[in-house]
């Protein structure tokens, strides 16, 4: 526990140093920071100590997780044997028919479709905005920024920001700070039951974990940028009743789009795997052609473990797996946390490791969601000329968020 406090005040401290003020007093506001770690220690509390709060929390992971089941129903009737179907061979000992791209990330189109309803139905942005008025009262943001906070909770990283698209434009430096640091801290509902199917052997309560990461995070990145980016400017946008409306005309409407969407990032990411894997073993094929280091060949996750390391120590690994997870943590930077899941899920490590892992990759901060999220951002709200500007610093602020909640769940979790 110790090393973990530790750790969670030398993710602040990081974030300190990053902000770079010349007048702490004068240009940096500490009450939003203080209540703001007082309500993530609370909330992270309430998830793993209080009955109710964990009994909805299970309930929402149990309902969560039978999208993935009602997914495999349609890949059977599409795909076959290939989705899932009865297999009309013998399967060799120790082969397996699971095919991943056709079993289990299918379940991004239903999420994308339901998250779609959920938006034109007003019900999505409905509780967005009850729980973005609660950030909105402990951090002192705007309700706008405070209700994309609650929504990416469960959305993507451009989805949320599409809830209040008619303001982008018009919010400050801070507040697009806050959007784009979300965006690398954490992943969506869409791709959890994809990760916790994939951790099922290693973690049953992976799910729990995902979900209960999503929310810390959330409360993580405004911790940070409360530190790194401070605001000046405390009024209010008024928040636009049409904003919702504007994404889409008419429930097919939405149906049929938000199945589009998530067809399109199902074929994404099956591209990205591929490549990304393909790529990987060709530059460690290149490594290999230089003498070994340590006993053992060179590759790019050992390269990018070890700059991972002081960070996999901050986050209190326990020594023993300590080289194991900064390696997880160097593939999920540099590729992405989908391959960094499976590497989490084949690793000889605790349980306490395990699930500190968990909490620290599952987010989208890594390169390539660099130049998504910039190119998205522009898209959505094309007269921010401080997008670009401010990418790289968004993106670490993130990668601290996680540090935070991966640290501070430490704490609460017995293991």
């Amino acid at each position: 526990m110790i090393n973990e406090i530790i750790g969670y005040i030398a993710f602040l401290a990081i974030a300190l140093v990053m902000g770079n003020t010349k007048n702490l007093k004068t240009q940096m506001n500490w009450q939003p920071i203080a209540y703001g770690i007082v309500f993530q220690i609370l909330i992270a509390f309430a998830v793993t100590n209080l009955p109710i709060f964990v009994l909805v929390l299970e309930k929402i992971a149990k309902g969560v997780m039978s999208l993935r089941d009602a997914t495999l129903e349609g890949t059977k009737f599409v795909f076959g044997y290939v989705g899932g179907g009865e297999v009309p061979f013998e399967i060799k000992e120790n082969s397996s028919a699971f095919i991943f791209a056709f079993q289990a990330l299918p379940t991004v189109i239903l999420v994308g479709a339901l998250s779609a309803i959920l938006t034109y139905l007003k019900i999505l942005p409905f509780f967005a905005k009850i729980i973005g008025y609660v950030f909105k009262l402990v951090f002192k943001i705007r309700e706008s920024v405070g209700m994309v906070c609650a929504a990416k909770i469960f959305i993507g990283q451009l989805e949320a920001p599409l809830l209040i698209k008619n303001q982008l434009d018009r919010l400050p430096k801070s507040d697009i700070f806050i959007i784009m640091a979300l965006a690398f801290a954490t992943t969506s509902a869409s791709v959890m039951p994809i990760y916790a199917g994939v951790l099922e052997s290693i973690c049953p309560d992976a799910m729990k974990h995902l979900l209960i990461s999503s929310l810390i995070s959330v409360i993580s990145v405004l911790i940070i940028s409360s530190i790194i980016a401070p605001r000046c400017d405390y009024a209010d946008v008024p928040l636009d009743n049409n904003t919702d409306n504007s994404i889409y005309s008419s429930f097919m409407g939405a149906m049929s789009k938000g199945l589009a969407d998530g067809a399109f990032v199902w074929w994404s990411i099956v591209g990205s795997l591929l490549g990304m894997v393909a790529l990987i073993t060709f530059i460690n094929y290149l490594f290999a052609q230089f003498p070994d280091c340590g006993g053992e060949s060179i590759t790019l996750q050992r390269i990018f473990g070890i700059i991972m390391y002081p960070f996999a120590w901050l986050m209190g690994i326990e020594s023993k797996d300590i080289i194991i997870v900064s390696q997880i943590l160097g593939t999920k930077l540099v590729l992405n946390e989908t391959i960094a899941f499976f590497d989490l899920a084949k690793a000889a490590i605790s349980q306490s490791s395990v699930v500190k892992t968990i909490y620290a990759i599952n987010n989208f901060g890594n390169f390539s969601c660099i130049g998504i999220t910039v190119g998205g951002m522009l898209a959505l709200a094309p007269n921010q000329k401080n997008i670009t500007l401010i990418a790289l610093k968004t993106f670490i602020a993130g990668f601290l968020a996680t540090g935070l909640t991966a640290t501070l769940m430490g704490v609460f979790f017995n293991f």
